[in-house]
């Protein structure tokens, strides 16, 4: 009889012991700060499921001692176990420059709950975390006084032939292709190249559209103009052997040199013309491009 009397008095009291509020700490780590390094803490603090936090007792940020601040402080509600749970996330910064390694003590705060049974303070016990000197205040003695400096650094090794090699490579590419382009254009110091007078031809004959008779006919002309000039005087078909070994790049064109003169009599001085305009101007745009290959390859 008297087991089961106090069976049922400690059944009563476990809701009581339920009920107890507890506050538990934990820090991100217990020591290892230097001056300026920010301390994360939480607090959880445990109460019955009915209770109220007045958040005006919640500690403000601002400095707490003349080298710690309280700098941010964040709350989150919820219940766990049938209890009411506050989690408050505290940051502070430490400005204590510390000589050596020791504790400092973390200040400590009151909440105030209001519950069913009345009003309650819940205090926040002070704390405490490790912090240490960012130097000795002595170095161990040395016997001279160049101990007590450390060794410079050894510098990486950078290999600068490469680099360079690549460099003037791409120099030299540069340079030769500027040559290039300037011997082409005749840009000095090819001023005294000979003008390409058929190239030119050929990228004009290739830029005209339609082949009726009255391109044809301008097209035939340009032709004679640059021979001339090539020739230096006017060139007829007669004078085409004597053009021919003054200038014998162009000798194996002998055919289409003799073509396109007979060409011309038909169409300046044959009257009607049996050859076909369009088949005119392509022989006659085959004719340049040889000529203009030629003329480079001289």
């Amino acid at each position: 009889m008297r087991i089961a009397y106090a069976a049922l008095m400690l059944a009563a009291t476990l809701p009581a012991f339920a009920q107890e509020t507890s506050v538990r700490i934990h820090s991100a780590r217990p020591f290892g700060y230097f001056v300026g390094d920010l301390i994360h803490a939480r607090v959880d603090v445990s109460a019955p499921a009915d209770a109220v936090l007045s958040r005006a007792s919640l500690p403000n940020p601002g400095p707490l001692t003349g080298s710690l601040d309280l700098r941010d402080v964040k709350l989150a509600e919820t219940s766990e176990n049938g209890a009411r749970l506050w989690r408050l996330d505290l940051t502070y910064q430490n400005f204590y420059v510390a000589l050596d390694a020791r504790d400092i003590e973390i200040p400590g705060f009151e909440l105030s709950i209001s519950a069913a049974t009345g009003a309650q303070t819940i205090v926040v016990p002070a704390w405490s975390v490790g912090v240490s000197p960012l130097r000795e205040i002595a170095p161990q003695k040395q016997e001279q006084a160049s101990d007590y400096l450390r060794p410079d650094g050894a510098s990486a090794f950078v290999d600068e032939a490469t680099p360079l090699n690549l460099a003037f490579g791409a120099a030299a590419a540069a340079l030769l292709a500027l040559a290039l382009v300037a011997r082409d254009r005749a840009w000095p110091p090819f001023q005294q190249r000979k003008a390409r007078i058929f190239s030119a031809l050929a990228r004009q004959i290739s830029t005209r559209r339609g082949a009726d008779g009255a391109n044809l006919a301008a097209t035939i002309q340009s032709v004679h103009r640059a021979l001339d000039r090539a020739n230096g005087a006017i060139l007829l078909s007669g004078d085409v052997p004597e053009f021919l070994r003054r200038h014998p790049e162009f000798k194996p064109l002998r055919v289409d040199f003799e073509r396109f003169f007979e060409t011309s009599k038909r169409r300046f001085f044959g009257g009607e013309s049996s050859m076909d305009d369009d088949f005119a101007a392509e022989q006659l745009a085959q004719f340049v491009s040889r000529l203009a290959r030629r003329e480079r390859s001289g």
